[in-house]
C-alpha cells in the first residue's frame, strides 16, 4: 500500500496573528509535506441561498505521523481539502486514513 502513496500533499495549519487593532489575521502555513493517496468517497449537490453547492468527500491515506488534526487542510497541487477526521487502526498499521472534504 505504501507504494500507492503517489501524490505529494502539503499539510496546512491555521495560525492567528494579532492585527494591532484587537483582532487577528488568519493565515495557513505548511507544517509538513507528505506522500498521499486520494480516493473519492461521496459527492452531493444542494441548492443553498439560490445557488448550487457541490460537496465532494474523499479519504486520503498517508503514512502514520503525529502531525494531523481535525481543522487542518491538505493541498495537493491546486486542490484543497479540509480535514474533518482521522481513522486510526492502531500502532501496528503504518498508515492513517484522513476523512476530508474538497474545498472550492
Amino acid at each position: 500500500m505504501i507504494g500507492q502513496l503517489n501524490q505529494r500533499a502539503s499539510v496546512l495549519a491555521q495560525t492567528l496573528t494579532p492585527d494591532g487593532a484587537g483582532g487577528y489575521s488568519a493565515a495557513w502555513i505548511i507544517v509538513a509535506t507528505v506522500w498521499a493517496k486520494i480516493a473519492p468517497l461521496s459527492g452531493s449537490d444542494a441548492v443553498r441561498a439560490d445557488h448550487l453547492e457541490s460537496r465532494a468527500r474523499h479519504k486520503i491515506t498517508v503514512r502514520r505521523a503525529n502531525i494531523y488534526a481535525a481543522g487542518q487542510r491538505l493541498q495537493v497541487g491546486a486542490r484543497l481539502f479540509a480535514l474533518h477526521g482521522l481513522l486510526d487502526d492502531g500502532a501496528p498499521d503504518p498508515l492513517l486514513t484522513l476523512l476530508c472534504e474538497e474545498l472550492p
